[in-house]
């Protein structure tokens, strides 16, 4: 600790942060001291300061420097206004700045809100503007609310009957100081200089390009620059006898598939036509795609000297993109043979043709239809390990490289389409779900659905005009809760009916920050938006999650 107080000091000396750089306790109170130096930037180590009582008429822009600083005193000075720079003190705790000449409090001081737990403001000539504390308008609003015209001056009364020294008792109560801050970060927040828009749309317009980068090779290139220049050809030969014996039981599955299951209920009308293909989806062309060329072309590729099978997957790559169809209408299936599989006639014809044909096995018909979801994921393992048992200057190892690449990138676009064939469902049904919703299309073909959940909107804090034509923040207390959807370009705010129905209340589209989100001292959610900046109350883990996913939309 350094104590220069109540010495005459005029002045600190020249080179005296970096001379005394390693304090963290600094008193210079008492002194006639009109500016602290530059070089307090230095003093990085500094936890607390004590500059009142001197003729300071402002404080360095250096300041904001001081970033392990917690308590800072600046009381009884001349100061006139406080420079955005303390905003970076960032573990700042304490902040005293009574008996000053300062007019108003700088909004940035808002983004300190989270740390801040005592705030001195007395005995400073506040402008009108300033005196008037914004009101959260409801039933909420008890002893812990603040008046309608709250001061944050002390040179007046006002006519509510408590004195400004009452006032300023308030602010010094935890609960009174996070509210006076977080009202003035709603108004930095909420100033249109401050937007992050420009940000916002870039990175949405990036997202919406489809300009997705799959890195698909790098784990192959892992598995190229491992593998030993003298793969074994033994091991080799085994994988090779593997994907020839799994395609060919792959092949007789399908066969079973269509030819004990679906040409059967298709011939006895044991189902509808659109049944059977929401159960059975294009199986019927994957088969032949299977049976007629990829069967035939790995037989002949193996039978080679060479037993070469990267241009057979490299010929045939394009076909396999006839999974995409039959995933996205898988969960379709499974819910369609559940529900069907209750009329005793399906039920007894399914189990009829397990019993009739011995090959079918113990599987049964839902098992089988999975088997298709798993193919594409077992020819990667396959091709994967054949590349590293591959010798570098093997004739097939180039092609068996490029091979993989590509049925990575199938594979990718396979589940890419699956994803976004279920969200475009489910924004769809959220569309008929809400009403009053038909005048905000939904459904577009790059918004994401991500979270859905009930919160108590605790406090709206919206912009409007003063009747000077100001800009002003108006604090709402609401206790109401809505149901929330989370998408990735927009939260929608429903009205909740009879604990089940859903009318459109607001949309927020969440354009002004890159990171709105935030979860507040008091465990809140706090949402930044051009409408407004909404504080939401409800199980922390689920607030937890929501900060996450709305601050992680854009990626």
């Amino acid at each position: 600790m350094l104590n220069l107080s109540n010495n005459m000091l005029i002045q600190l000396p020249p080179g005296f942060g970096r001379t005394f750089s390693k304090i963290q306790l600094l008193d210079i109170s008492g002194n006639q001291i009109a500016a602290l130096p530059e070089d307090i930037s230095h003093l990085r180590c500094l936890r607390e300061l004590n500059a009142s009582r001197n003729a300071l008429i402002g404080l360095p822009i250096t300041i904001g420097s001081l970033r392990s600083l917690e308590v800072l005193n600046i009381a009884e000075n001349y100061i006139v206004s406080l420079d955005a720079s303390v905003s970076r003190l960032e573990n700042l705790r304490m902040l005293n700045i009574s008996d000053n000449r300062i007019t108003h409090l700088p909004t940035c001081l808002g983004l300190l809100a989270q740390n801040i737990r005592i705030l001195l403001v007395d005995g400073n000539p506040f402008d009108k503007g300033q005196r008037d504390m914004p009101r959260q308008s409801s039933a909420m609003d008890g002893p812990a609310a603040f008046t309608e015209r709250s001061s944050l001056s002390s040179t007046s009364q006002e006519s509510h009957g408590s004195s400004m020294d009452d006032a300023f008792g308030l602010i010094q109560d935890a609960a009174k100081v996070s509210r006076v801050l977080w009202q003035l970060r709603d108004a930095w927040d909420l100033d249109p200089h401050h937007s992050e828009s420009d940000s916002v749309e870039n990175m949405l317009a990036q997202l919406q390009s489809g300009n997705v980068r799959i890195d698909g090779a790098s784990g192959i290139d892992r598995v190229y620059r491992g593998k030993s220049p003298n793969a074994g050809s033994s091991q080799r030969m085994k994988i090779l006898s593997e994907l020839l014996v799994t395609e060919v039981t792959y092949v007789d599955t399908l066969k079973n598939v269509v030819g004990v299951y679906l040409n059967p209920m298709r011939e006895a009308k044991v189902l509808s036509e659109s049944e059977l293909r929401e159960i059975f989806s294009n199986i019927e062309v994957i088969l032949a795609f299977h049976n007629d060329h990829f069967l035939p072309a790995i037989t002949y590729g193996i039978s080679n000297p060479d037993m070469a099978i990267g241009n057979v997957f490299l010929h045939h790559g394009a076909h396999l993109k006839l999974y995409s169809t039959y995933t996205n209408n898988h969960e379709i299936s499974v819910k369609t043979l559940g529900s069907v599989s209750s009329r005793r006639s399906v039920s007894a014809f399914i189990q009829n043709a397990r019993h009739d044909v011995t090959q079918i096995g113990q599987v049964g018909l839902d098992g089988h239809l999975l088997t298709p979801i798993q193919r594409l994921p077992r020819y990667r393992m396959l091709l994967t390990d054949l590349l590293s048992n591959t010798p570098v200057d093997h004739p097939d190892h180039e092609t068996l490289y490029t091979a993989l690449k590509e049925l990575n990138s199938t594979i990718y676009e396979v589940n890419e389409k699956k994803r976004t064939f279920e969200n475009q469902s489910r924004l769809q049904k959220i569309q008929e779900k809400v009403a009053g919703s038909s005048g905000v299309p939904i459904v577009t073909p790059h918004r994401v659905f991500k979270l859905t959940a009930n919160f108590r909107l605790q406090v709206f804090s919206e912009p409007t005009r003063s009747k000077k034509g100001g800009f002003v923040v108006r604090r709402i207390g609401l206790g109401t809760v809505y149901r929330f959807f989370l998408f990735n370009d927009m939260i929608m705010q429903c009205t909740i009916i009879m604990n089940k129905d859903l009318r459109l209340n607001r949309i927020y589209r969440l354009g002004t920050r890159v990171a709105p989100a935030e979860v507040t001292c008091d465990n809140e959610l706090r949402i930044v938006d051009a409408e407004g900046i909404l504080y939401l109350k409800g199980d922390i883990a689920e607030i937890q999650k929501w900060t996450r996913e709305i601050n992680s939309r854009l990626e």
